[in-house]
């Protein structure tokens, strides 16, 4: 071969080198996608701070906050003290201790709203069958403990003004319906000695209610100088008593 063909063959070779595309990198893989956390249940205060733009909204006449569609679909865990002035003290709740069986008996009966009219303009539809819940007693404390201020013989109050409502349809599952039935149990203490201060627990557990209109929460306010009535709407699935060490002592699930 002569030099001039050596060197034209040369030059195409690298004319040929220089054109061919270099091979692309591979791409890095796609970073693990990482589990979101889920939002813890809601507590008491939550559930009151809820409220309380709720009410103000109503009774101002305005549309419901954000704050308070924003619960729809959210868990949460409540518990409501009971028993804190001792045994029978409250209406709707109790316990009582026979000495002579060393037992423990301890009843709570959820309200029956569904022949009230005010609860049924709050959150009955046309399929509505049955209502009932329980009021979140003493709404301007935020903890969930009893009080510790001895009550004052005529000192006013007493008007219930936040609740969990729980909407039975009809054809709906009758698991979760109570039909005016009390939550009761039954313990036997041995050589314990009785209940002390401090009162028990109701554990309710479960999810705001998605309502497809109008809100979870609810509502009325019966004059300008009262303040309004709220309901909010729920799912309840799990029911327990507690002592007020949150010791269990009694569970209902559904």
């Amino acid at each position: 071969m002569s030099r001039f063909s050596a060197s034209a063959l040369a030059l195409a070779l690298t004319a040929c080198a220089r054109e061919t595309p270099s091979e692309a990198p591979a791409p890095a893989p796609a970073p693990a996608a990482v589990p979101l956390a889920p939002s813890p249940p809601l507590g008491r205060a939550d559930l009151l701070a809820a409220v309380a733009q709720a009410a103000s909204a109503a009774a101002a006449g305005a549309p419901a906050p954000e704050a308070a569609g924003a619960l729809a679909g959210r868990r949460f865990s409540l518990r409501l003290p009971f028993g804190c002035a001792g045994p029978a003290s409250d209406t709707w709740a109790g316990f009582e201790y026979d000495e002579r069986r060393e037992a423990l008996r301890l009843s709570a009966r959820p309200e029956a709203w569904t022949d009230q009219p005010w609860v049924r303009t709050l959150v009955a539809t046309d399929g509505t069958e049955s209502i009932a819940g329980f009021w979140l007693r003493r709404p301007w404390m935020l903890t969930e403990t009893c009080p510790s201020v001895a009550p004052v013989a005529d000192a006013g109050g007493g008007e219930e003004t936040v609740g969990l409502a729980q909407v039975f349809e009809a054809g709906g599952s009758r698991v979760p319906r109570r039909g005016g039935r009390a939550y009761q149990a039954t313990e036997k203490l041995g050589r314990e000695p009785p209940p002390g201060r401090g009162g028990f627990r109701l554990v309710l557990e479960g999810r705001v209610a998605s309502p497809e209109a109008r809100g979870p929460i609810r509502c009325l306010a019966p004059s300008a100088d009262q303040r309004p009535v709220c309901l909010v709407m729920v799912e309840i699935d799990r029911v327990a008593f507690e002592d007020a060490n949150g010791r269990r002592i009694a569970e209902w699930t559904s």
